[in-house]
């Protein structure tokens, strides 16, 4: 027996929007987790770590990253939902020379930026890992502890799983304090 009226059409409706709304989250996952491709301008090679920010109520920041010659800089921002970074810089060596702290997307005043003295050197194999720059901050007061691990086992395949075209050699060049 064929049931009509009012509640198969409910039962159709429903039956549509449960598909629509798996199909909007099918493709919403699959933007998620979607590979991204790498963009890297002429003279310029892959610059691949992680930051780990403790002891910070806002873990969004951004690090200013300066050539030593003064000829290159760079703002990379940092979020603790995916702490793991690829930027491109051309050959050289940097210095990461300030943490600023960012609050609602804007920058805080100036008592809540943070000197850092953290050397590494860009080569020229394509692609070079750096480490894990982990800053901690001091639980009263301006000072930070800075630490650098060597986590190229875990990060480089994080990595590459969201870019897929990294080069298949990665070069290994840890940052240091100074």
């Amino acid at each position: 027996m064929t049931q009509s009226g009012p509640r198969s059409v409910d039962g159709g409706r429903r039956r549509r929007l449960v598909a629509l709304a798996l199909g909007t989250l099918a493709a919403a996952g699959c933007a998620v987790f979607r590979a991204e491709s790498l963009d890297v301008p002429p003279g310029h090679r892959l610059v691949l770590g992680r930051i780990d920010l403790t002891r910070f109520d806002q873990p969004s920041a951004v690090l200013v990253i300066a050539r030593e010659d003064g000829t290159y800089r760079i703002d990379l921002p940092i979020d603790a939902s995916w702490s793991p970074f690829v930027i491109t810089l051309p050959p050289g060596r940097y210095q990461i020379t300030q943490l600023r702290r960012i609050d609602s997307g804007q920058a805080v005043p100036e008592e809540l930026t943070f000197p850092l003295r953290v050397a590494f050197e860009v080569g020229d194999a394509a692609a070079v890992y750096v480490g894990t720059l982990e800053i901690e901050r001091a639980v009263f007061g301006r000072q930070l502890r800075v630490t650098v691990r060597d986590e190229y086992d875990r990060t480089v395949p994080a990595i590459r799983a969201r870019h897929p075209d990294l080069p298949p050699v990665v070069a290994r060049a840890l940052m240091r304090p100074t």
